[in-house]
């Protein structure tokens, strides 16, 4: 009996650490303007985008979608550089949005992802009628950010080099 207590909390473990880690980790060491933009080879791939702005500078993301694709997208600022002021704004500009581009609907939520803790600022769920996309990140503060992209699970994690570098950037 407390053989099958432990196998269940065991297991009820691993799968609450799965989810903990479902985002492939991606470091983006600058994409400061549209023509430069990150891509993102499969924007229904669950991944976390992480980076760094400075003070009225942008981050800027491309990705192709067909017709019907569920686009999710969350951005997640650590809690010690929300409380120090820093926010960031996404645009997303693309077919069938307003030609200034849709600003993903703010929200304040906290949550905790391993050791760190984020405020969740913005989140959307949208279907794309398909053709070429662009992601704006803007803010007029320094901080690191995380933004999240899509729903389905990677076949394999980030690298233990890049989950280093994740740290690091989440620790500057």
């Amino acid at each position: 009996m407390v053989f099958r207590f432990m196998l269940v909390i065991w297991s009820l473990w691993q799968l609450l650490q799965r989810l903990i880690i479902t985002h492939l980790a991606v470091i983006n060491d600058g994409a400061p303007s549209p023509d430069a933009a990150f891509p993102i080879a499969d924007i229904t791939l669950a991944q976390a985008f992480y980076g760094r702005l400075e003070p009225e500078t942008g981050a800027y993301y491309r990705f192709e979608a067909d017709p019907n694709t569920e686009l999710r997208m969350t951005m997640l600022v650590p809690d010690r550089f929300y409380q120090a002021g820093f926010r960031t704004t996404v645009v997303l500009h693309g077919p069938g949005l307003p030609a200034e581009g849709l600003v993903m609907p703010s929200g304040n939520e906290g949550m905790r992802i391993g050791t760190t803790s984020y405020q969740r600022t913005q989140r959307i769920n949208l279907t794309a009628i398909g053709g070429a996309y662009l992601i704006e990140i803007r803010s007029d503060g320094s901080g690191v950010y995380c933004f999240c992209a899509g729903i389905r699970e990677p076949a394999q994690y980030a690298d233990t080099a890049t989950l280093a570098r994740v740290q690091a950037l989440l620790e500057s």
